[in-house]
């Protein structure tokens, strides 16, 4: 009998772990104050170490330019925009890695703020041709001279052989 209850406690604990169930932990002492935090697997993660850069770029940017101002996915628009001028909508998303709904709602808070025109094509009329205004010429150069200043602080931790293959390996990943 005894035997016939250990194999349904077996069984038991078996069909909770496949159904990812586990018994409640017991009652633990409470953690000290000053307690060193374990982060465990966490910095063998590449989502975890590239979303911890990402945050610290991010607060830097904010500080730099401004949480209010263009952020940076704006910029790497206003930039694209000015590099190819009349690039379509969709090319523009297509390099940015934005679906086409987010591509309009960016597009539209630039026109809004006076930095860029949408051109109808007089080829295809579907399309339209996307144009920085005097204004977003101006306000880009200033851009991108505070990121520069921003991107030297953040790469001065590496030499130029290291920061290239930085590049390079970070690249790999959205090629």
């Amino acid at each position: 009998m005894a035997a016939m209850a250990t194999a349904e406690q077996a069984e038991h604990a078996a069909s909770r772990a496949r159904n990812g169930l586990r018994r409640a932990p017991k009652p633990r002492a409470e953690r000290a104050q000053d307690a060193k935090v374990d982060i465990g697997c966490l910095p063998r993660f590449l989502g975890y170490n590239l979303r911890r850069a990402h945050l610290c770029v991010w607060r830097k940017y904010v500080a730099l330019i401004g949480e209010n101002n263009i952020r940076p996915g704006l910029f790497s628009a206003l930039v694209l925009v000015g590099s190819n001028p009349g690039i379509a909508q969709i090319e523009l998303g297509r390099h940015l890695g934005v679906d086409k709904a987010s591509m309009v709602a960016l597009l539209d808070r630039l026109e809004k703020a006076g930095l860029l025109d949408r051109q109808r094509s007089t080829r295809d009329r579907r399309r339209q041709g996307i144009f920085l205004t005097n204004k977003g010429v101006d306000e880009l150069q200033s851009l991108i001279a505070q990121v520069r200043t921003l991107e030297r602080q953040i790469s001065n931790r590496f030499t130029r052989a290291e920061l290239d293959q930085f590049l390079g390996f970070l690249q790999r990943l959205y090629a």
